[in-house]
């Protein structure tokens, strides 16, 4: 990671705009190209199945989290050129049911013998019964390292 990019990183963790999911969001991407080799991808889920669990639980609270990234792109632009992309998924997706679909789907196939209600389910439940999103997240990769792969 650039020192430019981790500075920011450090900056963002100070502000009390941006919420935890956001910064762990921020973090990941930011970390991602540290990686030599993609070795990350023997450590954590794909990188298609942890974007998707962003995605899912950044629609939770889909307003809020865009205007917690509108901050991160005008304060931290090296931080977001890393999830630019993201981003954008979230941003030009209206349709939040589809996006919610999609993801969710994905994350089913990966976790094998799981389907897409159940998915949605624990998402929407985790969401509810957490202070706050990086915790549901947290919740739901615990529920998901239980089912079989």
């Amino acid at each position: 990671m650039s020192e430019k990019k981790f500075n920011e990183l450090q900056k963002l963790y100070n502000n009390d705009k941006i919420g935890t999911l956001v910064q762990e969001i921020c973090e990941y991407y930011a970390t991602q190209d540290g990686y030599e080799d993609n070795s990350y991808q023997d450590e954590i889920e794909p990188p298609e199945i942890v974007e998707s669990i962003y995605l899912l639980f950044c629609l939770q609270s889909r307003e809020q989290i865009l205007d917690e990234l509108d901050i991160v792109q005008k304060k931290y632009p090296e931080l977001h050129k890393t999830l630019n992309g993201m981003h954008n998924t979230l941003l030009i997706n209206m349709d939040c049911h589809a996006l919610e679909e999609t993801c969710g789907k994905r994350i089913a196939e990966y976790a094998k013998d799981t389907t897409l209600s159940e998915v949605l389910s624990h998402a929407d439940s985790f969401t509810r019964t957490s202070d706050n999103l990086c915790m549901a997240v947290d919740k739901f990769y615990s529920w998901l390292h239980t089912r079989s792969r």
